[in-house]
């Protein structure tokens, strides 16, 4: 009913919104990694990530609710809504001014995050080139070893870009469509705003598989999550190899 459609809206909103702002997090936990990793382990502590990762979700669980629960999303669009069917499905409207909003609160982080890994890219390679060009001209005993920093730097620069272009393609459709929704009085059938919805969902899942894919330490790490006693397992006093 209406208050399903509600309720699930609120915590659908809530959660796709906190991916979005930890995924530019992260994106800026990257960029200072990989500029200044001198100073990045006091910068970004523990502690830190904790209160950007509760910040994130009491602004995504704020504003939701705030719009769907007061109904303000429904200003002016009354007599659309009533035509509306939650049966199958629950599609909710969104007015002009609230989609613009929407449409803000996934460009400025977008825009943020293509600028970031952008300039991750560019330093990771220029880092990269520069690690092989001192390899090839001192050979020592710490030639493998550039090596292998060069390797890294060139996948951490791969897997950045394989990550946004998935998040672009995954989140560009649903958002394109809720702006001229808006705009077209909402022509999208139900079926197809649900398959939209989740492709914005599969990216929140295909991201821990291009890490997985990527790094073994990743993989490790999920391993000590999915382990019996992981209760008790503290990941970050664990020693993991990153390859």
């Amino acid at each position: 009913g209406d208050s399903y459609c509600k309720f699930h809206t609120c915590f659908d909103t809530s959660f796709c919104f906190a991916s979005l702002f930890h995924l530019c997090r992260i994106s800026v936990d990257r960029y200072i990694a990989v500029t200044d990793p001198l100073t990045y382990p006091t910068k970004f502590t523990v502690s830190i990530s904790g209160i950007c990762i509760v910040l994130s979700w009491f602004f995504s669980v704020t504003y939701s609710f705030s719009i769907f629960y007061t109904g303000a999303n429904e200003e002016g669009i009354e007599e659309l809504v009533v035509a509306l069917t939650c049966v199958g499905g629950c599609q909710a409207p969104l007015n002009q001014n609230w989609v613009l909003l929407c449409f803000l609160l996934f460009f400025i982080p977008t825009v943020a995050m293509v600028f970031i890994y952008s300039k991750i890219f560019l330093v990771a390679k220029h880092q990269a080139r520069k690690i092989e060009s001192t390899a090839s001209q001192a050979q020592s005993s710490s030639e493998s070893y550039k090596e292998r920093v060069a390797k890294r730097k060139r996948k951490a620069a791969k897997t950045l870009g394989i990550a946004m272009a998935a998040f672009l393609v995954s989140w560009l459709p649903y958002i394109v469509d809720a702006v001229i929704d808006a705009y077209m009085n909402f022509i999208t059938p139900p079926y197809v705003y649900e398959i939209l919805v989740w492709c914005v969902y599969y990216n929140s899942a295909m991201n821990p598989l291009i890490y997985a894919f990527f790094y073994p330490w990743f993989r490790k790490a999920i391993k000590l999550i999915c382990k019996r006693d992981s209760s008790t397992t503290n990941l970050f006093s664990e020693e993991v190899e990153k390859d």
